[in-house]
């Protein structure tokens, strides 16, 4: 055998070892164990999940209470649908895409925007400190800096509950949740075209709402 050619097969048993030893995503095998069977996987994945969709719901209808409806809503949800789920997204993807669709389904008929107003937004919070980073830091010394952050959450806050709910639902995503394009496609079932559009006219709409509240 010519040294290239066991080069190459010493290089398939490598890749193929290294393929077998990676472990796979706890999430991903949790799914499988509750498809075979196992009902204690999806406590498991209720555990890991649960504060997130919480959040999310949270920030998406304002309301203590609705938030914890709609999240023991998604994951009833998401038990009956586990046993058809493919894994072609991940797991998280999947459940935040129902998480969405439910919030969705509880803001139909609803004063959106007074229900909006409601949700805590403190410019101190880190998540929130990740919306604000486009914005300029207050000069000054500390006191003054910290009267004017105080400032700058109200203003976020009312900002934000301006902004259409499709436009304040990818915000929450992508700033707050830390989705990915490839997973706001897959969560909101439409084209990363179409997110990457979105989430642009989103910001525009938050920028605008900011200039209008923060001169």
């Amino acid at each position: 055998m010519s040294t290239a050619g066991a080069c190459s097969i010493l290089l398939f048993v490598t890749s193929t070892e290294v393929l077998r030893s990676e472990p796979m995503d706890p999430e991903a095998a949790a799914v499988s164990r509750f498809q075979a069977g196992d009902e204690t996987a999806f406590e498991e994945l209720v555990s890991r999940r649960e504060a997130e969709v919480y959040r999310l719901a949270r920030r998406m209808l304002g309301d203590a209470d609705d938030a914890l409806e709609a999240t023991q809503d998604a994951f009833l949800r998401a038990y009956r649908a586990l046993p058809r789920f493919r894994g072609d997204a991940a797991f998280r993807t999947w459940l935040v895409g129902i998480a969405i669709n439910v919030c969705r389904s509880r803001l139909v008929g609803r004063e959106a925007r007074e229900r909006r107003r409601n949700v805590p937004l403190d410019a101190t919070d880190r998540e929130h400190r990740e919306l604000a980073l486009a914005l300029p830091a207050a000069p000054g010394p500390d006191p003054e800096r910290a009267a004017q952050g105080a400032e700058l959450g109200a203003a976020l806050e009312r900002a934000l509950a301006r902004l259409s709910p499709e436009h304040r639902e990818i915000l929450l995503l992508r700033e707050l949740q830390g989705l990915e394009y490839e997973e706001l496609a897959a969560a909101l079932e439409c084209a990363i075209g179409t997110v990457k559009s979105r989430l642009a006219r989103a910001r525009g709409a938050l920028r605008a709402a900011m200039e209008a509240q923060w001169p």
